[in-house]
């Protein structure tokens, strides 16, 4: 049983002979589509290409491009192509096998009463069901994927960057004993102060550990307007002493957007980038922060350091957890930008990164805007 929706399908028809294509465009328009007319496969090809649809009707013998080369190109041209479905009046299995090829989600024979008007609704309806199906499985396999590459790099926080450490504190601990027992107290001290910082950075890869792990496994999201002109005030507040310290000037664009997201967790990204920006800036940095709004409803969010930049930039490896620049030898737990990734993708959002060599670098994410 098919379940029809209650929202208008956008279907683009490329038919040449104008008496069926406005049968086509009546019967469907009946049926609650809104439908758009080419009357040929270049004219159809460029419709499409500058507008979205949910289904394309295509007759198998166009003028010029046939139909078969229409739907080969809409293929190519496209990840997430519409639904396609061959209209022709020929019925034989060659012509139904090479549309199939060719990638069209059905194949309909016009008949000379038109029956095929009554099927071709059911038709469009079951293709985009395909669709939807499809979609989700694709999707289901990526977040799978990226799923075993998180574990894969937990398994190399756990074998490394824990270890590591660890026997660090044990050789400490033996030193320390030496020194304890030798009244060395200067060096006695100087032991304790490094075995203290060694903790540290551990606990500091474990709290970043939990926070990736919790992030991962929430289910819900309650998406709210967040104020990001506030948010990044109380960032600013939050790295008071790091931003005295280090001598930097941040420059922040005035009437930054709001957006749909969640303000724990967004504050998480922008302590994380302008850190990073503090960390890997000029001597001394100047860190601008600003936002874009794009014509697809999204705002794009940034950090602008004035450090030395890099390229052959890998953005999937860049965002791994653990993964570090050669360019960027500083000390960190390197789980950072992994929550950043993790929590744009938990946002249905996007993260971007720019750089180039004596130019500086540029993170960022993109998130829904507040229409």
């Amino acid at each position: 049983v098919i379940m029809f929706s209650s929202d208008s399908i956008r279907v683009l028809c490329i038919e040449d002979d104008p008496g069926i294509a406005q049968l086509l465009s009546h019967h469907l328009t009946n049926e609650s589509c809104i439908v758009t007319l080419a009357k040929d496969g270049e004219s159809g090809l460029a419709i499409c290409r500058s507008n979205d649809f949910d289904a394309i009707l295509i007759d198998y013998s166009l003028p010029g491009i046939n139909g078969l080369e229409v739907l080969e190109t809409i293929h190519h041209d496209n990840t997430f192509p519409p639904a396609t479905i061959m209209i022709t009046g020929a019925g034989d299995e060659q012509t139904a096998v090479a549309a199939m090829k060719a990638g069209a989600d059905d194949y309909i024979v016009k008949d000379i009463a038109n029956v095929y008007l009554d099927l071709i609704i059911y038709t469009i309806h079951s293709a985009l069901k395909q669709r939807d199906l499809q979609r989700k499985q694709e999707q289901l396999l990526s977040e799978q994927a990226r799923l075993i590459q998180d574990l894969q790099a937990f398994g190399y926080a756990v074998a490394h960057d824990l270890k590591q450490p660890i026997s660090t504190i044990q050789t400490s601990i033996d030193l320390l004993t030496y020194y304890i027992n030798a009244q060395d107290i200067d060096k006695s001290q100087d032991k304790i102060r490094q075995l203290r910082e060694t903790v540290s950075k551990m606990t500091q890869t474990l709290d970043g550990l939990i926070l990736f792990a919790r992030i991962r496994e929430t289910t819900i999201i309650d998406l709210e307007t967040v104020d990001m002109q506030k948010v990044i005030a109380d960032v600013k507040i939050q790295l008071y002493d790091m931003i005295t310290a280090s001598g930097a000037t941040i420059v922040i664009q005035e009437d930054i957007p709001m957006a749909l997201g969640y303000s724990p967790w967004i504050e998480r990204i922008w302590i994380n980038y302008v850190t990073n920006a503090i960390k890997y800036g000029g001597q001394p940095p100047v860190i601008e922060i600003g936002a874009t709004l794009s014509h697809d409803d999204t705002v794009t969010y940034w950090v602008k350091d004035n450090g030395e930049g890099f390229d052959n930039i890998d953005k999937e490896k860049l965002f791994l957890p653990f993964s570090r620049l050669p360019e960027r030898q500083v000390s960190g737990y390197g789980l950072g930008l992994a929550i950043v990734n993790l929590i744009v993708r938990r946002l249905e959002g996007e993260v971007v990164v720019h750089s180039k060599p004596g130019e500086g670098s540029l993170f960022g994410f993109k998130l829904n805007s507040i229409k």
